[in-house]
């Protein structure tokens, strides 16, 4: 284990590696195909992007075809398919959402267009493509997925070949020893570009909406644009909400969305934060509850910990499996009479550690745990029952469990040596695949281990 030093994983959460054989640097998403994505289906089914599916075709009223993308994100691709069509993108659903800055294939479903209709689809772009479709009787849902199937490549290492693949090794012996990477939430998470999404959650569960907005509205960093860092000065120094929409860009919709109502409804800030769609919403509380996950994580391995295996007053979920289908079958409380039999359940790989997402149903854990638990509230100045928030009820969160480690499944080095796309550098293309819910990225940041998280690519 060791310290992080990179200031974005200190200010999302991600303060340890579980590994402390120093990376090997680099950067990823040099181009889109150095970040390949292919979804696995609940059934085991691989999504590749370049050739077909060798699937029985069925009946009913949606159809399912695998969309291939290249840089651009799921809903703006589902979009564009929606737009040749002429229908709205709300008849579309997937089962998860890919990274825009990728190549990327998974399952898309859509009620009312025939198979054939599907496949006649062009794009000029060149940026969407529909490789197979076919007919089901039931709707594909968010999480209908085993998880995804990576194909990476870090340029710009430097290291000599044998120098990357020994420091690898080292670390996933590392990873294995510790029981798995940590099972952070990753960067897309909370964005790279202006990481605030869980300090506006944070304010809004704290029901401090003059300070979320604030936040949203003026906090500047550094890889913004120019034009979007003056407006926001602007704004900062003056409080002129009518002078500063005519500065900040039309590119940012849910900042302009709450100038106007600011500007039709002075100091009203609980309406202004209203004003945003409620999938915006939920997303800074979601953010907010994924960083304090990370902040219980990190604080477990600080106090040494284990994160693979449970301890008196810890969560214990067991799990019933079906083919590629994985469901909790069941929920524990560990305490000294059971935790060793829970322990043998972990071992056998039935059940798992699980932390909590906190939520207005949390109950907190007992012991060791519980104490990390309740510490990590106080510094953040929030409790359980916040998370209730009566006068926004759409957007209260229950809570829900996640866990705590992860091992990368099928790993494998596929290609090592010269970079092309950097003189005199080394480039390294590792394959593996991730159960749903988990992150490339913050596996890849135990192998790269980058001081500058924004320029690494992660």
């Amino acid at each position: 284990m060791r310290l992080s030093q990179a200031l974005l994983d200190k200010l999302l959460g991600l303060e340890v590696y579980i590994s402390s054989t120093d990376g090997i640097g680099g950067t990823i998403k040099s181009s889109h195909e150095d970040f390949i994505v292919e979804e696995i289906s609940e059934e085991g089914m691989l999504c590749s992007i370049s050739s077909e599916l060798d699937v029985v075709e069925g009946s009913g009223n949606y159809t399912w075809f695998v969309l291939v993308k290249r840089g651009l994100d799921t809903l703006a691709a589902i979009r564009k398919i929606a737009r040749y069509f002429k229908i709205s993108s709300k008849r579309f659903s997937a089962a998860g959402l890919k990274d825009a800055r990728a190549l990327t294939a998974q399952l898309v479903c859509v009620e009312g267009v025939s198979p054939e209709e599907l496949l006649s689809f062009n794009d000029e772009s060149g940026k969407v493509k529909i490789l197979v479709a076919f007919k089901r009787p039931y709707k594909l849902m968010p999480g209908m997925l085993y998880g995804n199937s990576f194909k990476i490549t870090i340029r710009n290492i430097c290291l000599a070949a044998c120098e990357i693949e020994k420091r690898i090794y080292r670390i996933l012996n590392e990873i294995v020893e510790a029981g798995g990477v940590p099972a952070y939430y990753g960067y897309q998470r909370f964005g790279t570009i202006r990481p605030i999404t869980h300090i506006v959650g944070r304010y809004v569960v704290r029901k401090e909406f003059e300070k979320a907005i604030l936040t949203l509205l003026t906090e500047i960093f550094p890889h913004e644009s120019e034009r979007a860092k003056e407006a926001r000065k602007y704004l900062k120094d003056t409080m002129d909400f009518k002078g500063a929409l005519e500065l900040f860009p039309k590119t940012l919709h849910h900042e302009r969305a709450i100038l106007y109502y600011l500007i039709k409804h002075p100091n009203d800030f609980f309406g202004a934060f209203r004003a945003l769609p409620l999938t915006i919403r939920r997303l800074f509380i979601g953010a907010f509850q994924a960083y304090l996950f990370n902040r219980v994580l990190s604080e477990r391995i600080k106090s040494e910990l284990p994160i693979s295996k449970a301890v008196a007053g810890d969560i214990v979920a067991v799990l019933s499996r079906r083919g590629y289908s994985v469901r909790v079958k069941g929920v524990f409380r560990a305490n000294a009479s059971n935790v060793e039999k829970l322990n043998e359940f972990i071992k056998r790989g039935v059940a798992v550690l699980a932390l909590n997402v906190f939520g207005y149903d949390t109950v907190l854990c007992d012991g060791m745990p519980g104490e990390i638990e309740r510490k990590v509230l106080r510094r953040e100045g929030v409790s359980i029952k916040d998370f209730r928030i009566k006068h926004m009820p759409e957007i209260s969160s229950r809570g829900t469990l996640r866990i705590a480690a992860f091992h990368p499944e099928n790993f494998k080095i596929s290609e090592i040596g010269s970079d092309e796309f950097f003189k005199n550098k080394s480039k390294v293309s590792l394959e593996f695949v991730l159960k749903k819910g988990l992150y490339a990225t913050v596996f890849l940041r135990e192998i790269m281990k980058p001081s500058d998280v924004y320029k690494a690519g992660l």
